[in-house]
Parts: C-alpha cells; sequence; structure tokens
C-alpha cells in the first residue's frame, strides 16, 4: 500500500484534499479529519477532481471534502490534520505544526498575561516606563485571583444620568432595543424591551448602542488603562447586558459561550454597579484564581459549549469541583455606586441568590476584545461599530450611535 496525498485549503468552513492508494488506485479511502488529535469526523476521498486525473492519479475520483464544525474558532484552524482513518499516517500539508501551542497556558490563545513569561515581561514593562506602580500592582493582581476592582471608576453623577436615561429606555424604548428574556413563560427569547419583564430574569442587551452615555461609563479612564495595558491594545466592547435584578445564574465561565473568533481567550468583561449593592440582592460571586483551573475541553477537543451542549451540566459541575480540589474560596463583589470589577475569560462567576424579592442589582456588564480581534458573530452580522478615542464599540443587534 502506497498511499499519498495532500491537504489543499484549510478554512474556517472546510477543509479539502485529496488521498490515494498507488497500488490500488481504484480503492477509495477514507480520512479521519482532527483537531489536536481528537477526531472531529471522517469521510470518504471520491470526488472527482479532474486535476487528479491529468496527473495519473487514478481515475480522478480521490478528491475530499470535510465540512468543520461552525463554532471552531478561526484561530484552530491551524490545529486541523487530516489522516488516513485508522492509522496514524498524515497527510502533507497541514498546517498543525505552524503555531507554538504553548505560547500561552491556554491551547486556545490569551494575552501576554497568559503567558508563562508574563512576570518577567511585567517586570521589563515596569522598568521601562511603559506601566506605573499602581498599574503593575493590578496587573499582578489580576493574574493572580482572576479580578480587579476599581473603586469610583465612573463619576457619580455619570451613573445617576445613566440610571435615568435607562429608566426612559424602559418605558419608550428605542426602535432596536432588545430584552433577553425567560418571563413570562421560562422561554428564552430575544424581544424589543417591555418593561413588564423588567423584574424577571431579563436583560437589556447592548445599551450602549443607544448611549452616549453607557459608552463613556464603560471607558472611563481608569477602565480603559487597565485594559490597554493587557491588551496592548485599543479595547473593543462587543457585548452588553443592563441586569435590574440579580441574575441567580449559576457559577459559569464566559469562555464557553461569549466567543472572540480570532482568539477565544482574549476576552474579559467589566462589572459596573449603578447603585451600591448589599448582601442578598443577587450579587455578584465568583471563585478566586478559578481562571488557573484546567480548561473544560467539550467533545475532548472544544472551549465552547455550543459545540457539545449536551455537555453543560457536566460543564458546570466541574467547576464547583475543580474550585474544591484547587481551594478557590469564593467571593463577593459588594460594590458602591461607580465601582468596576473586570473579570478574566476563564474567571468562574456568577450570581448569588437573592433573599429580598423586591431588591434591585442595577448593574452594566460589558464583554471585551482587543481593537484587533473579531467576535463571533461578525461572520453572519455586520451592523455599523463606533470607535471612540478611547474604545471600539460593536453590536450584533444594532448600529452602535446610529
Amino acid at each position: 500500500m502506497r498511499v499519498e496525498g495532500h491537504i489543499d485549503v484549510v478554512s474556517s468552513g472546510s477543509v479539502e484534499g485529496w488521498i490515494a492508494d498507488r497500488d490500488n488506485p481504484s480503492a477509495r479511502l477514507e480520512v479521519e479529519v482532527v483537531l489536536r488529535d481528537a477526531p472531529l469526523g471522517r469521510c470518504v476521498a471520491d470526488v472527482f477532481r479532474q486535476d487528479l486525473k491529468n496527473a495519473g492519479i487514478g481515475d480522478g475520483h480521490h478528491g475530499f471534502k470535510f465540512t468543520l464544525p461552525s463554532v471552531l474558532p478561526r484561530s484552530e484552524v491551524d490545529h486541523v490534520d487530516v489522516r488516513l482513518a485508522g492509522s496514524t499516517l498524515y497527510l502533507r500539508g497541514h498546517a498543525g505544526s505552524a503555531r507554538d501551542a504553548a505560547a500561552t497556558v491556554s491551547r486556545f490563545g490569551g494575552f501576554w498575561i497568559d503567558r508563562a513569561d508574563w512576570l518577567d515581561r511585567l517586570a521589563r514593562k515596569h522598568r521601562e516606563g511603559e506601566i506605573s506602580d499602581e498599574l503593575s500592582h493590578a496587573i499582578f493582581s489580576f493574574v493572580r485571583d482572576g479580578y480587579y476592582v476599581i473603586k469610583g471608576a465612573v463619576p457619580e453623577q455619570t451613573i445617576d444620568a445613566l440610571n435615568e436615561q435607562i429608566e426612559q429606555f424602559w418605558r419608550a424604548p428605542p426602535p432596536g432595543l432588545l430584552i433577553e428574556t425567560f418571563e413570562p413563560d421560562r422561554v428564552q427569547k430575544y424581544i424589543p424591551a417591555d418593561i413588564r419583564y423588567r423584574s424577571g430574569t431579563t436583560k437589556l442587551l447592548d445599551v450602549y448602542a443607544f448611549s452616549s452615555l453607557a459608552r463613556e461609563a464603560i471607558a472611563s479612564p481608569k477602565v480603559v488603562e487597565f485594559l490597554t495595558a493587557v491588551f496592548e491594545d485599543k479595547p473593543k466592547a462587543f457585548q452588553g447586558l443592563y441586569f435590574h435584578k440579580g441574575s441567580e445564574q449559576r457559577i459559569h465561565k464566559d469562555s464557553a459561550y461569549v466567543k472572540v473568533d480570532t482568539n477565544p481567550m482574549h476576552l474579559v468583561a467589566t462589572w459596573l454597579a449603578l447603585e451600591d449593592i448589599k448582601p442578598g440582592t443577587g450579587e455578584l460571586i465568583y471563585y478566586i484564581g478559578s481562571h488557573h483551573a484546567p480548561e473544560y475541553l467539550f467533545g475532548g477537543a472544544n472551549k465552547w459549549m455550543e459545540s457539545h451542549s449536551d455537555e453543560h451540566p457536566r460543564f458546570l459541575d466541574s467547576l464547583d469541583e475543580d474550585a474544591a480540589q484547587y481551594k478557590h474560596t469564593k467571593g463577593a463583589f459588594l460594590a458602591k455606586k461607580g465601582d468596576v470589577l473586570i473579570w478574566h475569560g476563564d474567571l468562574a462567576h456568577g450570581g448569588a441568590p437573592i433573599a429580598d424579592p423586591n431588591s434591585t442589582r442595577k448593574s452594566l456588564v460589558t464583554h471585551i476584545t482587543a481593537a484587533a480581534d473579531e467576535p463571533f458573530y461578525v461572520r453572519d452580522s455586520r451592523h455599523k461599530p463606533l470607535a471612540t478615542d478611547r474604545c471600539v464599540f460593536m453590536s450584533s443587534y444594532a448600529d452602535v450611535g446610529g
């Protein structure tokens, strides 16, 4: 058996190539497509290609095209390989060795603070005056704990004005402003903002697309200074959630759901308190240091839950188990109005139980990546972004500032 073949195309959509047995040119060989040696699927190489026939490769029926999972990040395409099914024979042309998989702690990428040599880099940046003493301490705390709090990041008058505007939005929503809600029937839906559902399991989506006040609050100077240092780039806000009440959401990790296509671990989030947060209001809780726990791989290979949604309950259970195993203590963000908590995309966090059903927990959560990166939804949604001097804002629901 003299097998030869080649991978001709590897894109975010498919893998194409050919494979043939020179000793048995009529055989239709089966190939297995793998991601970091984890099988994605198989297909038979029986597609006719005139170029193969012209080259004397059997009767030309030796091509294959395998459709990759739709939720495979672009950053993972370089790690896709093809081998003869049932063997360790890999086809030439695979790109699996093109990238340094050990460059960051996560196989899915990350920022410079996620590299093994992050402390040396931090020290160099500090020595060279690139970052201040205060910022150096903030970054160290962020890497150690998975979050950092900036007290009084947003002025009280900005918060008050934003709260008043959001109240107006509830009563007279601007066209295009949507909510995600499970009210009144516990079924998830995306509909125009409706004040009847405000006190339930409901979020206003991407308020910053309609509010310059929200953009000002999200891109407050201290927050932008921190994010710019971590990203080595201008920040890009791409998904926002306004909470009127606590979510009571089970502890989870954003990296399983919030998808950055170009680098899944180029992800942080900010949590801005729009009022003083008291215990029992569904306050934000988190496992300190949980971003250092081993990664949960959906299907043994994937970062995103969507690829194997049946594993979601097991994923959530694993976060509590990791916290017990690695002694990650639970913290709570009992913020003052205007405080901002910034967390790592892999920090396990959620909402505490609500003791008083009449209490509110007004807050603004924003998921942020680097300006050079793209969220997954850009594949299907092309609403107009807005770039300010501090931050880029984009939305999958509306033109920003339109």
